[in-house]
Order: C-alpha cells, then sequence, then structure tokens
C-alpha cells in the first residue's frame, strides 16, 4: 500500500483506489453468459468495477504476492475479467491499447528470479483484455525486511513509472 500511495502521489489527475479485500463480489461461475453479451449474468459490485475500468485512462494493478501469486480477492475479481476476454469471442475486441496500465508489487522474501513471475503474467493478460498498454512495473522484494522509505531505488522507478503513466 504504501508503494502504491507514493505513486499516487507523484502522479495528477484523478484517482481511485479500488480495494478488492472490500468487494462484495461473487466467483465467476463459466457460465458463459459474457460470450455473447457485454455483460455478467452475475449482478453484483463487480458492475461498477465493469464501469469504472471502462472509464479509465490509467489502470494500475498494485498487491503483495503471497507464494508468488495474486492475492486470493484480487484472484476473484481478476476471473471474472472473462467478460473482457471474451471480447474476442464476440468480435468487439480494442483494436488498440486505449489506456495505460501499471504493475506494482511486492514480496517479503528475498528476491528470487521468478517471485513475481506469476503475477506479472496473469496481471499483465488482465491489462491486455482491458485495452490498456503496459508502460512499466515495479516489483519490490525483500520487503518483509526494509520499508519503501528504506529503498530510495523503489522510489526511484515509482517516479519514472509516475511520469509514464501522467
Amino acid at each position: 500500500m504504501a508503494m502504491l500511495n507514493y505513486l499516487l502521489d507523484q502522479m495528477e489527475g484523478e484517482k481511485e483506489i479500488i480495494n478488492c479485500y472490500s468487494l462484495d463480489i461473487s466467483p465467476c461461475i463459466d457460465c458463459k453468459y459474457c460470450y455473447k453479451k457485454r455483460a455478467c449474468s452475475i449482478k453484483d459490485g463487480m458492475v461498477d468495477i465493469y464501469q469504472k475500468i471502462d472509464e479509465a485512462d490509467v489502470i494500475i494493478y498494485a498487491a503483495p504476492i503471497y507464494f508468488y501469486g495474486t492475492p486470493g480477492p484480487m484472484k476473484v475479481m481478476m476471473d471474472r475479467f472473462q467478460l473482457y476476454w471474451a471480447s474476442f469471442l464476440r468480435g468487439d475486441a480494442p483494436e488498440v491499447f486505449v489506456k495505460k496500465g501499471a504493475i506494482i508489487s511486492s514480496g517479503g522474501g528475498p528476491f528470487t528470479e521468478d517471485q513475481f513471475k506469476p503475477l506479472i503474467i496473469e496481471v499483465s493478460e488482465a491489462l491486455k483484455v482491458q485495452g490498456a498498454e503496459i508502460v512499466g512495473q515495479v516489483l519490490m522484494d525483500a520487503a518483509d525486511g526494509a520499508t519503501l522509505d528504506q529503498r530510495p531505488e523503489i522510489k526511484d522507478e515509482l517516479d519514472k513509472l509516475a511520469a509514464l503513466l501522467s
């Protein structure tokens, strides 16, 4: 959260944080309703999320990793992005990227080559189907041993990312 708040402080314009942990959404049930209509059969908190994503110019996914992957509440939300993926089946997928996207994440353990790989793959695909070009990512390893204030190199990366997103 410190990384996200720092990044947002460096950016101008209207911003909104969607906290996956406070959402009232159900998991995807693979009903394939979205294969034919640009909508989901489940009418819950995702209706508002879809609208916010559609209206956004910039989408930033920020999450800690737990055992190399996306946190559970974020995964439930991302599974409901089937609506966007199905645009390729419906024939209404965007032909060009119209949004900017970014990924920021922290992991408690020391750096390993594959530490963020599963999260990056999943979030990158979500951004692509939402029509967002991924302009950058900032990944902070060893977060259990050092705060953001103790990692000036991470702040520098966040500053550069903010410039790309603005």
